[in-house]
């Protein structure tokens, strides 16, 4: 009988699970709809009976099952689910639900800490315990790692990366509520912002169109990036005086555009290091994608478990 954990990624429309072992090789992976219906109450049950159905296939059985990772969209404490507004919940039980229901030590984490996690365990070319990771997507998050752990903060809001405020002669109302957090322009939406309002029409509708524009020299696009990665690499550069990490790791859709975002953003996080920081960082792109939440989760799990066992 072999020792396996599961490792589960909730999203706003899929939720994805796989089964590991607890070196965290991906021996089985799944996925099944996100039904929010009746503000998220089916979740739970869906997540058990997945789980239940699958294992009672083949050669898996639910008894070498240790425990469950779960990475979540919203801050978590130890818990409860505190906030997930994709899925109607607040001060959410999820963790006691399915225990309760399984019998199955359950972890909770935020989803872009379990994403950071999984590029820390998997990810990473040589061993790391201390991380940055910044997703840039539709917005901007963060997770934190610190000796191995992932930094979840008093009010379960460590690593929110996206909200630190920063200085412009413009105002735009981030979607918590505060004004010009760094979201605002350092996301793909603020790109695009950034892009209309210097070309004084919808010039663009997503980030792929001003880097296709980059590439054909236009001079609107190149000053839009130019201002993005300045918002970025002045608060990148903050987080990494602060805690000056191993490997600051960046992740979410624009980053897919390789090497014509990644390079302006290390040279403007290289100009607002610390002198002992500034051309001796690693920086990378995230490589294990949608997987990367999934290999966190599961992490945590067999790391709290190997505490449990010293």
């Amino acid at each position: 009988m072999m020792n396996k954990v599961i490792g589960i990624d909730i999203g706003g429309t899929s939720i994805k699970l796989a089964l590991f072992d607890m070196t965290g090789l991906m021996l089985d992976q799944w996925s099944i709809p996100t039904n929010t219906a009746n503000e998220g109450s089916e979740i739970p049950a869906d997540i058990i009976q997945s789980i239940r159905e699958r294992m009672s296939r083949g050669t898996q059985c639910l008894e070498e099952i240790l425990g469950i990772g779960i990475g979540v969209p919203g801050p978590v404490n130890e818990k409860v689910v505190k906030r997930a507004v994709n899925l109607g919940w607040t001060n959410f039980p999820l963790k006691q639900m399915i225990e309760k229901s399984l019998n199955i030590p359950v972890a909770l984490l935020n989803d872009a800490n379990a994403a950071a996690l999984g590029e820390m365990w998997k990810g990473s070319t040589e061993h790391v315990r201390n991380l940055v990771f910044v997703t840039i997507g539709t917005g901007v998050g963060g997770g934190i790692i610190v000796d191995g752990k992932i930094l979840n903060g008093q009010h379960a809001s460590g690593g929110e990366i996206g909200h630190i405020p920063v200085h412009s002669t413009e105002e735009r109302i981030c979607g918590c509520g505060n004004i010009n957090c760094l979201e605002c322009y350092g996301s793909a939406n603020g790109m695009v912002k950034t892009m209309n309002r210097l070309a004084d029409r919808s010039a663009v509708s997503n980030t792929k169109e001003i880097f296709d524009l980059i590439e054909a020299d236009d001079p609107q696009a190149k000053e839009t990036l130019k201002m993005t990665v300045d918002y970025l690499g002045r608060a990148i550069a903050g987080v990494m005086n602060t805690l000056d990490p191993e490997e600051i790791v960046i992740g979410g859709g624009v980053s897919e555009a390789g090497p014509l975002f990644l390079a302006p953003l290390r040279a403007a996080i290289d100009s607002y290091a610390f002198p002992q920081i500034s051309g001796s960082f690693r920086l990378r792109k995230a490589i294990l994608g949608n997987e990367a939440g999934m290999y966190g989760a599961a992490y945590q799990i067999v790391s709290t478990l190997k505490e449990y066992a010293v």
